[in-house]
């Protein structure tokens, strides 16, 4: 008897449906290694979003700023990213595998497309048109087509809670010549509300997406290229070698590289996750709680917004708003945000040496020679610094700075960019500033429907009739509604949303206009760690792995000063330093005794060594004191605290002498 042999069946193939980005489908057909029909919409996406890249680093390069090409090219090549990168659930889109809700985006990606290429193929047509009365149907048809793809971008890219607050604002710009009070307004026509926020620079292509357009994008690009060179790796390595030896070492890196993104980013959240997913677990694993760590990344990364020199790109906007030369406003910002930093640099020390927390592990440590090796790579931050100082717009200095990164990056092997690498850089920034741009439009809408309803400026004077002119009263509302209305969005539009509102009641009650802006950034900004939105302490808290809300108050916490710093630089703009009638060593005394204040407050909020309520409540209002530019509650301050180690130091000798 003959024995067959026995074989093993055939293997089958299995396919492997594991999420993939664009990126990844692009990089598998190019290869030819699994190429499939549904990867081609990656290469498109990816094609489009260095083109978008390309376009914008073109602009400044031959001048080409006119309003009605730039701003709805600008949203015309990042909305149809938006729409093929986030699906309809909201979600990342998955290119393993087709989906029928393909369909649905490639026919939104073509009206979008038509919307405002309608505008782009005339553009001072459609402004005179508008002008004289003689817009069209198909104008109609095309503004509530772009109007409606906003809404529905702004539900996908940033959530529903802002696609919400889209159709409150449509629905009073329609109907709210029919309510009653402060919220009636002259009757508008509905076609009229759409046709303006389409066909004017008060809507959508109002000054948020211009500046997205215009300054935002270029150091958006800027902050791929040097994320790419490592200069990120560089950062962290000199905050792990300056503090990383400390109690709470890790949390102190947070702080140095949050600092340093975050005023280039114009992101709280971007920065969140850029940083914390390396900070983050290090705070924990030398022992702090997963919500103590998620908090300090938030707060410091959201600090980064008001960090000079760019802090995310609004004090360009600010200036063009104000008329503010760009060197007082980063000036002006200088002392605010060295307080802010102090305060929590000094309440993270404190927190872990009550805690007795250790720093870095010794085998975590960076060498010296691991920093040199990346060392080059600062000379695109100097460079971009350096001729942003020396006078030179924004959009050139960011050039300068992208062009650095790409010579100084060849200079060493490890840093070196190939051209895939630098395709892969534009394509990041586009995908990047989807988000921003998509806030930036729906801000537009937001912005231009107050203006024509003229509700703005019928709340601003309803505030001021409220308080009857007291300004602590007139601070705390203006202060909650920039919280509210700055929820969710990227810094740049939530500081002009909140603006067109906070800032005409402060100005009228006599609040300098730098100050008036000042404060109104503060809260826009602070807004992203303030429940119930706080979007930055969202994502620090999935990446801590820890409740939202106990990171959210934690974040808070940590960030106390500032949400008092900007009722002190009201009352007493001299902290601003910019116009102040003090003498340049007046200066320097205020500085030093405000930074003195700031780790007071540190030593309140940590609880260190001021251990008990009442302790910490005067050293709370010792740190006022001394925050305030006046001399007077200068020596108070110090007083207070003399007088309370005094006192600690009589009891503790007291307490040795009874035990002998």
């Amino acid at each position: 008897m003959v024995m067959k042999e026995a074989t093993s069946p055939e293997p089958r193939i299995v396919e492997d449906h594991s999420p993939v980005n664009e990126t990844g489908a692009a990089a598998l057909f190019l290869s030819g290694s699994t190429r499939r029909w549904w990867q081609i919409p990656a290469i498109l996406v990816m094609v489009i979003g260095v083109c978008a890249s390309l376009y914008h680093l073109y602009v400044p390069m031959v001048g080409a700023y006119e309003t009605f090409v730039l701003r709805p090219l600008h949203l015309l090549l990042i909305g149809v990213v938006g729409l093929m990168v986030f699906d309809i659930r909201g979600k990342k889109r998955d290119f393993s595998r087709p989906d029928v809700t393909w369909l649905i985006d490639a026919v939104l990606a073509v009206i979008l497309v038509a919307a405002l290429f309608r505008v782009l193929a005339d553009p001072a047509g459609l402004e005179e048109r508008f002008a004289y009365s003689e817009a069209t149907n198909w104008d109609t048809m095309a503004g509530v087509a772009l109007v409606a793809l906003v809404v529905e971008l702004s539900r996908r890219c940033i959530g529903p809670p802002i696609a919400i607050l889209l159709l409150i604002v449509l629905a009073y710009g329609v109907w709210g010549g029919d309510t009653f009070s402060i919220f009636r307004h002259r009757p508008i026509e509905t076609p009229e509300v759409f046709q303006s926020l389409y066909m004017t620079t008060f809507g959508i292509f109002g000054s948020p997406i211009g500046a997205m357009a215009t300054y935002v994008f270029l150091f958006i690009i800027f902050g791929a290229f040097i994320e790419r060179c490592q200069t990120g790796m560089l950062i962290q390595r000199v905050g792990l070698k300056a503090t990383g030896n400390s109690p709470g070492g890790p949390a102190k890196v947070a702080v140095v590289t949050s600092a340093a993104f975050g005023t280039i980013s114009g992101s709280a959240l971007a920065n969140v996750m850029a940083t914390g997913s390396v900070t983050i677990p290090l705070m924990k694993r030398i022992g702090f709680r997963g919500a103590h760590a998620g908090g300090i990344e938030a707060a410091a990364s959201s600090g980064g917004q008001l960090t000079p020199p760019i802090m995310g790109a609004v004090a360009f906007v600010m200036s063009d708003i104000t008329g503010i030369p760009y060197s007082d406003i980063i000036v002006a910002a200088a002392v605010p945000a060295l307080l802010f930093y102090v305060s929590l640099f000094v309440a993270i020390d404190l927190t872990a040496r009550r805690e007795n927390m250790k720093g870095v592990p010794a085998d975590m440590m960076p060498k010296p020679g691991d920093i040199m090796r990346l060392a080059h790579m600062v000379l695109p931050l100097v460079t971009l610094v350096g001729t942003l100082v020396a006078g030179f717009s924004p959009m050139m200095a960011a050039l300068v700075g992208i062009a650095t990164a790409l010579i100084v990056s060849a200079l060493k092997a490890e840093t070196r960019l190939t051209p895939t690498a630098i395709l892969a850089c534009l394509h990041t920034a586009a995908k990047t500033t989807v988000v921003a741009t998509v806030a930036c439009a729906a801000a537009g809408i937001v912005v231009g429907v107050l203006n024509m309803t003229g509700f703005g400026l019928r709340l601003s004077s309803e505030l001021i009739n409220i308080t009857q002119g007291q300004m602590m009263l007139a601070l705390l509302l203006v202060m909650l509604t920039c919280i509210v209305l700055g929820m969710g969005m990227p810094t740049v539009a939530a500081y002009i949303i909140t603006v067109a509102i906070g800032g005409p009641v402060l100005i009228e009650l006599g609040v300098p206009v730098l100050a008036a802006h000042m404060f109104v950034l503060y809260y826009a900004v602070l807004s992203l760690i303030t429940p119930p939105v706080m979007v930055a302490s969202f994502g620090a808290a999935a990446l801590a792995e820890a409740p939202v809300t106990s990171t959210g108050l934690a974040a808070i916490r940590f960030a106390g000063l500032a949400f008092v710093i900007p009722f002190v630089f009201v009352f007493n703009p001299e902290l601003l330093i910019v116009g102040s009638d003090l003498a340049w060593y007046q200066i320097v005394l205020t500085t030093f005794t405000a930074i003195g204040g700031a780790v007071l407050f540190g030593v309140s909020i940590s609880g260190y060594p001021a251990k008990t309520v009442p302790e910490r409540i005067l050293y709370l209002f010792a740190a006022y004191c001394l925050v305030d530019p006046g001399h007077g509650l200068d020596i108070l301050g110090v007083a207070i605290v003399a007088t309370h180690l005094a006192a600690r130091w009589a009891l503790a000798r007291r307490s040795q002498s009874s035990k002998r």
